[in-house]
């Protein structure tokens, strides 16, 4: 059997606690901490190896400590990880970043889901609200911190996020949910896992949310609502004894309530009204794989994404990705362990200017192809290896881009993993860098005129570069204890900026002021910091997590720029965060989920620190029923979490699962 079979093997058991063959008992707290770090990882490396003896700074967040913890959304199952900052400025707003530099619209964390990426072309961020899978067929959620772009590719700068769900083979029969309580005003899903034959299965769901707004620094109703619905199917099929095909999509649409800017001529101001962001798409995937012997296989994977957002007043966005990649895994020749790929994408949109937003032109193709390859050579003896790699690109803005990485594993004891890696990443130019004209009023109580901010992109909008320098060590002391630490140094240079004009008065009328702003690439520097995991299970039944992350900014102006708002975006992402995780079986068919997390304040959106305490009491009756109660913020009535003057309230339901 192969290494990858292997691997498959030993996630499908451990799925067994995260889903319907939860009736045997078995759980992720039947294992040691020792055991647990021997589970594999696939996304360091694009190969399985065990997560202790990756080079990386990796954690996995299980299928089982997500139903644990009673988590809905996956934003809320990156608050799991360390070193992960995960703010909700909204009912259905998010701001996700690793490493800094966080704000509306984060632009260096690559996000995955069954291998396809929902990067937006469009500012080169995630839109979180467009993101959803069946939580209850996660298998896990490998988040790896610091630069993956030898294998990802562009935009994979300060992290990865890979969603990895379970094969159809690992679920069986029906599943239904169904929530609501305070805040999540409704939750309700159905899913069914069928056989065809012998050699395919077959799964299928649907599912339903609506959550109620947030509210306002005054504690009135934020406007901002929201309801969406999705669907689904996986098909998991078995081709011959060495070969496998996966089939898999989605579809989705949501209302989302925000207050909205009506259209306005210049030299007067937009009215604000209450009005609907309608969101959709719809996605198709399908991957082939050969499993060989001694780990060496071929895959081949294709999607089509479709996405639709409707912002009135804004902007509309019609955009459909097409991507193709291929990857081998070469036999191991001696020392040498081989993987390489190629890919293509394209991704063409169409987008619906207003007078707040003009993108020129307005239907845009770009193509992006690459190829990868890397080489872990085993340097002493299955103790000391060398991995080395490069990733090259080609595309529509800059041109030929290269990521190159250089890493270390010292294999010290069966318990210790000494690493360290060098890398360079990029995030290539979005559309918003070079086709934007934005025409923003901004009101101003003391001026006699209105103000008007014109930001204008740039066609020679460079890439943003990183040199990163990291060290991790890990140790399992004993069985029931293990530290992981992680330090690092990141060197940007070309990071983004606003460089701005003289304010000039249009005479009109109705006369206004006009300041025109630039995008450049203004910005360089350095940021310091480091995550601190521990692990401890002081019994058989009870494990403990603390999690620590720092980050430090030291920015400055690239000589010849004149921005000066760009070196605040240090003040966007906590100086430090600290967290402790609870889960124990109690008894009788109980189990507990506690945490408490403590976030220092963002002064650039004048958001003071908060500490926030989550709980999820879990009642499981007999194998085909689940009942949780999940609280979040038990602490305090509601505080703040980014800017925008909203705040999260506490918020408590109930959700019933059965199995069918």
């Amino acid at each position: 059997m192969s290494a990858r079979r292997i691997n498959r093997a030993l996630w499908a058991a451990l799925a067994m606690s995260g889903g319907a063959a939860a009736q045997d008992g078995a759980t992720l707290l039947d294992l040691s901490i020792e055991e647990l770090g021997q589970l594999e990882v696939t996304s360091v490396s694009r190969r399985a190896e065990r997560r202790d003896d990756a080079p990386a700074s990796v954690y996995v967040i299980t299928g089982d400590e997500i139903r644990r913890a009673g988590v809905r959304t996956l934003p809320e199952a990156l608050r799991l990880a360390p070193g992960v900052e995960v703010a909700r400025n909204g009912a259905h707003s998010w701001t996700i970043s690793m490493r800094g530099f966080s704000s509306d619209l984060s632009n260096k964390l690559l996000v995955l889901i069954d291998g396809r990426s929902v990067y937006s072309p469009l500012y080169a961020g995630v839109f979180w609200d467009a993101q959803d899978v069946f939580m209850e067929d996660v298998d896990r959620i490998e988040v790896i911190a610091g630069p993956g772009g030898t294998l990802w590719g562009s935009n994979a700068v300060n992290g990865v996020v890979n969603v990895i769900t379970r094969s159809a083979w690992e679920t069986d029969g029906g599943f239904a949910r169904l929530g609501g309580g305070q805040e999540l005003d409704a939750l309700a899903g159905l899913r069914y896992t069928g056989r065809i034959g012998e050699d395919i299965a077959l799964r299928g769901y649907v599912k339903h949310v609506e959550q109620d707004g947030v509210v306002t620094a005054a504690g009135e109703d934020a406007g901002d609502d929201w309801q969406r619905s999705q669907a689904g199917f996986r098909l998991d099929s078995v081709l011959t004894p060495t070969d496998s095909l996966t089939v898999q999509g989605d579809v989705y649409g949501g209302d989302e309530h925000e207050t909205l800017r009506g259209d306005f001529t210049l030299g007067t101001l937009p009215e604000e009204y209450r009005g609907t962001v309608d969101v959709g798409g719809h996605n198709l995937l399908a991957r082939w794989e050969r499993d060989l012997d001694g780990g060496a296989g071929y895959r081949l994977q294709a999607y089509v994404d479709h996405t639709d957002r409707d912002i009135p007043g804004t902007f509309r966005e019609k955009r459909t990705t097409v991507d193709v990649e291929f990857q081998h895994d070469v036999p191991a020749v001696g020392r040498h362990e081989l993987v390489w790929g190629a890919g293509l994408r394209r991704s063409s949109d169409e987008l619906l200017s207003t007078t707040f937003a003009t993108f020129d032109p307005a239907e845009r193709t770009d193509r992006t192809y690459s190829l990868f390859m890397q080489d872990r050579i085993d340097v002493r003896d299955g103790r000391l290896f060398l991995t080395l790699g490069t990733k090259l690109e080609h595309n529509d803005y800059t041109g030929s881009e290269h990521q190159p990485n250089a890493r270390v594993t010292w294999l010290a004891s069966d318990r210790q993993t000494l690493w360290a890696a060098v890398s360079r990443a990029v995030r290539i130019p979005a559309r918003l860098n070079e086709d934007l004209e934005l025409l923003a009023p901004v009101r101003l109580p003391d001026s006699p005129l209105p103000l008007y901010v014109n930001v204008t992109g740039r066609e020679d909008f460079e890439s943003e570069e990183l040199l990163a320098r990291e060290i991790g060590y890990r140790i399992s002391l004993r069985r029931d204890l293990s530290f992981d630490v992680t330090l690092y140094e990141h060197e940007y240079e070309s990071l983004a900026s606003n460089e701005a004009g003289t304010a000039s008065v249009i005479p009109g009328p109705p006369a206004y002021l006009l300041l025109p702003i630039v995008q450049g690439n203004g910005i360089r520097g350095d940021t310091y910091g480091g995550t601190l995991a521990v692990n401890w299970q002081p019994i058989p039944r009870w494990r403990l997590e603390m999690q620590y992350s720092r980050l430090r900014f030291d920015l400055e102006n690239e000589p010849g720029s004149n921005d000066v708002n760009g070196l605040d975006v240090a003040g966007n992402s906590p100086e430090d965060q600290m967290a402790l995780q609870s889960y124990v079986e109690l008894p009788g068919d109980f189990s507990l989920y506690t945490a408490i997390r403590r976030v220092d304040g963002l002064p650039n959106q004048n958001v003071p620190s908060y500490t926030a305490v989550d709980a999820n009491f879990e009642w499981r009756p007999n194998a085909r029923l689940t009942a949780s109660l999940t609280a979040r913020n038990l602490n305090d009535s509601r505080h703040a979490e980014f800017g925008e003057g909203r705040e999260v309230e506490r918020s408590g339901y109930l959700t019933v699962d059965w199995r069918f």
